[in-house]
């Protein structure tokens, strides 16, 4: 058994001052007050579920190349160091090529799945995804492929204004996929027929799609309208302004809005051209010095953003935490709950990492 006492606890609703208990991995006990039971005391830092990332691409010069299992572990290995307890490999590239490399021998011990981003998107907003990554739907194709491997791919991004989007979409779904709208220039008016055939969320919103307008709401104008749609963004300060962010917060239900980083190869890396892409400190962009590649983004780094905007800090972290585990149906995690995985950081005041809990066991 093992006790975290005088803890800040960190709950979707709240942060209450208690004591919490884990034994064999999971969560056994949660107590407000004073602990009962001698153990680590926090000393009133936080206690908060570790990170849940359900959209990233790589980091420190690898990206998630499914045929290069050491450059996937090094990657995830960087999140993990940012709190990143549960994450999935984003990968691009048409099905024929994934194949290549799938059913994946194993998986890095924080990483739950694969999302695709692609390949049934708009090419008209590619956005930093290679272009002949983007292919035409095959309805058949994509049902081989997923009768096959969708026991690995949780989440995938589908433009629904595409031909034959509608067919992708009931696929993907009748396997367990979730799926979101992304790249894509689709109406709002399509946007919701997505919604009928099984679309929940929302892409990088605001990001790999045209801006609100007043008389074409488009995706971002449902992104903002739909409470049932979940809401994935960017919290790097670059791809969206903080006060976007802002406003996200305040319209959406706080359980819909989900932070991500978005983070690729690059991220970690020395400044410099890298093939298509170029660093510039913080910046990733192609090598146009205009259309922002991805992003240089942790989560630890994401919550600190966050909260350095004015959001509160329990909004914060659920958007990091609860509510992306409940948009992936991860119903057991991202909550610092009886039963749940004791996935756990302990965060000081300025919200710097000092621990990482994964099972209950210090990393």
């Amino acid at each position: 058994m093992t006790v975290f006492k005088n803890c800040n606890i960190v709950f979707p609703e709240k942060i209450a001052f208690g004591y919490v208990i884990i034994e064999d991995g999971l969560i056994t006990e949660v107590g407000l007050g004073d602990s009962p039971y001698e153990g680590i005391d926090f000393n009133g830092d936080y206690l908060v579920p570790g990170y849940i990332d359900i959209h990233i691409h790589g980091a420190m010069g690898s990206s998630f190349n499914l045929g290069d299992l050491e450059g996937c572990q090094k990657a995830a290995d960087y999140h993990f160091s940012h709190g990143t307890t549960t994450m999935l490999m984003g990968v691009e590239g048409g099905l024929e090529m994934l194949e290549e490399h799938l059913p994946c021998e194993r998986f890095p011990e924080n990483v739950a799945g694969i999302f695709m981003e692609g390949p049934f998107i708009s090419p008209e907003r590619p956005g930093a995804i290679d272009p002949n990554f983007i292919k035409p739907a095959d309805p058949q194709a994509f049902e081989d492929f997923l009768k096959k491997y969708a026991n690995q791919i949780k989440y995938i991004a589908i433009a629904p204004e595409i031909p034959m989007a509608k067919e992708l979409i009931k696929i993907a779904v009748k396997y367990g996929l979730k799926v979101s709208a992304g790249h894509t220039v689709a109406s709002i008016e399509q946007l919701f027929d997505g919604m009928t055939w099984g679309i929940s969320s929302t892409c990088h919103t605001f990001n790999g799609m045209p801006p609100l307008h007043h008389r074409s709401p488009g995706v971002v104008g449902g992104a903002l309208l739909y409470d049932e749609l979940f809401t994935e963004i960017i919290c790097d300060g670059i791809h969206i302004h903080p006060d976007v962010v802002k406003l996200l917060f305040k319209v959406k239900p706080h359980d819909k809005v989900i932070a991500i980083t978005d983070s690729v190869a690059l991220n970690g890396v020395p400044d410099g051209t890298y093939g298509r892409r170029m660093v510039r400190g913080k910046l990733i962009t192609l090598t146009n010095g205009i259309t922002i590649a991805g992003s240089s983004l942790t989560m630890d780094q994401a919550v600190k953003n966050m909260a350095s905007w004015g959001i509160e800090l329990s909004k914060v972290i659920r958007s990091a935490t609860s509510n992306p585990a409940k948009a992936l149906g991860l119903s057991d995690r991202g909550t610092i709950a009886l039963g749940l995985r004791a996935d756990l950081l302990r965060l000081n005041k300025k919200l710097d990492i000092k621990d990482i809990y994964l099972e209950g066991i210090k990393v």
